[in-house]
């Protein structure tokens, strides 16, 4: 067995192409605010004891999306976020995240760049894509794009024995996980179309489609590196769907007001990346804790 890169370094290298391939595509890099004045409510964020009261990111959107304008219609950040759960070997207290928001994107163009992005850093393999929406037609006979979902809530909790009094997002997630994700051992796969109901109500819905959102994930080798979705333009349509959820909150509102202000262009696409999720699988690793510097401090 060769013996594993030196984690650093790697680290370095992967941040060096992500920053000269988006420098090539005209991104622009910005910087957004780590510590926030919103409180997302329990569990959301990690209080930190500035000024005022502040709050950790645990994504960097949408104060990235506000960032996107006429003269500047494409925008990048790569910074620290945190997590208020314990961690483990694929989550950390604090990583990295690499977001980004372009104007005029469209889907395809958006995975197009997303493995721009990572496929260098991920030579061993070469992507597959894997459509929700039409797995949930062949195991359930509901055609989202022309039907509601239905009792889909009920019949995905039965078929994996969870409970079905759980909200649909999480049915929903634990189900993906289990039943597609699962099967990405050694491969790369865009997971696509996404069914209403989930956990990212701002991703737009599909023309023509009744419950498919222009959504996806990267999963390679069973760990998510990618996820990303073009944003609503139909705004009420998005507050409908995040409230639904419990997903509406104080930093979406400001982004959809500087929308509707018409200060920021409604057609954005955004994806984010992982950092050190980056590096551990282009080592062939499982385990981010080797690209986490510095953890004695």
């Amino acid at each position: 067995m060769s013996a594993l890169p030196d984690p650093i370094r790697l680290k370095a290298d992967v941040l060096h192409g992500l920053r000269a391939l988006l420098h090539e595509e005209r991104f622009t890099e910005v910087v957004t605010p780590v510590a926030r004045r919103a409180d997302l409510g329990p569990g959301r964020r990690v209080p930190a004891a500035l000024h005022e009261g502040r709050h950790l990111r645990a994504m960097i959107g949408p104060a990235l999306r506000v960032n996107v304008r006429a003269d500047l219609p494409r925008v990048y950040e790569i910074g620290p976020c945190f997590r208020p759960e314990a961690p483990d070997a694929l989550h950390a207290s604090e990583f990295t995240m690499l977001d980004l928001y372009a104007a005029g994107l469209t889907f395809e163009g958006l995975i197009g760049l997303a493995w721009r992005l990572v496929g260098p850093h991920l030579t061993a393999y070469t992507p597959d894509r894997l459509s929700i929406t039409d797995h949930v037609r062949d195991a359930f006979g509901i055609d989202l794009r022309t039907e509601p979902l239905g009792d889909l809530h009920t019949r995905m909790a039965a078929r994996i024995g969870a409970d079905a009094g759980e909200p649909f997002r999480d049915v929903l997630g634990l189900y993906i996980a289990r039943e597609l994700e699962a099967g990405t051992a050694g491969r790369a796969v865009f997971l696509t179309d996404y069914p209403t109901g989930g956990d990212e109500p701002c991703a737009r819905l599909a023309p023509g489609t009744t419950a498919v959102l222009e959504r996806f994930e990267l999963i390679v080798d069973g760990v998510e590196l990618v996820h990303g979705y073009t944003d609503e333009t139909d705004t009420a349509a998005f507050t409908d769907r995040a409230k639904a959820v419990g997903l509406y909150d104080a930093e979406q509102q400001l982004a959809l007001d500087a929308v509707e202000a018409g200060a920021v262009p409604a057609d954005t696409a955004g994806l984010g990346i992982g950092i050190e999720r980056l590096c551990a699988v282009s080592a062939g690793l499982r385990d981010i804790t080797p690209f986490l510097q510095s953890p004695q401090f």
